[in-house]
């Protein structure tokens, strides 16, 4: 990769780096989800627990890491831009399981453990809309009602 003066890596190179990291992550995605089938089958815990708990934690942790690194550079809106825009992600993908789902409407094929966990997923989504329409300066713990 090239170097810049000041010592930084060139656009180009970021970007090369940017986007094999990006395939590393989804092929480790795929992986997740194989596992998590691979322990709903040997455990025996059904595939809604395996999915909102495991594989939801294991996906979740690059989007917490990288939120935690930007605050501690204090890039608190690329922070905040990360945890919403993977939320409006998952939202969108959604839709496209409802493409690639060929039964009917994905929709009608949820559990009721399945139903309540997004629920609470748009109840959680909607407190942090709360947040940040109504910001605290001061709480509880020095951190705001939404956290």
């Amino acid at each position: 990769m090239e170097e810049d003066t000041s010592g930084g890596s060139s656009l180009t190179g970021l970007w090369l780096r940017f986007f094999l990291l990006a395939v590393i992550t989804g092929v480790a995605g795929y992986v997740v989800a194989e596992s998590g089938v691979s322990i709903s089958e040997q455990t025996g815990l059904s595939e809604s627990v395996v999915g909102g708990l495991f594989t939801a934690v294991s996906t979740s942790l690059p989007e917490l890491v990288t939120s935690v690194a930007a605050v501690q550079q204090g890039a608190l809106t690329l922070a905040v831009g990360g945890i919403l825009g993977g939320n409006s992600f998952d939202v969108m993908f959604v839709a496209f399981a409802d493409i690639a789902y060929r039964g009917g409407s994905i929709d009608h094929a949820l559990t009721q453990s399945q139903i309540f966990v997004l629920a609470l997923a748009m109840l959680m989504s909607g407190v942090l809309l709360l947040g940040l329409l109504r910001r605290e300066r001061r709480g509880i713990g020095n951190i705001g009602f939404e956290s």
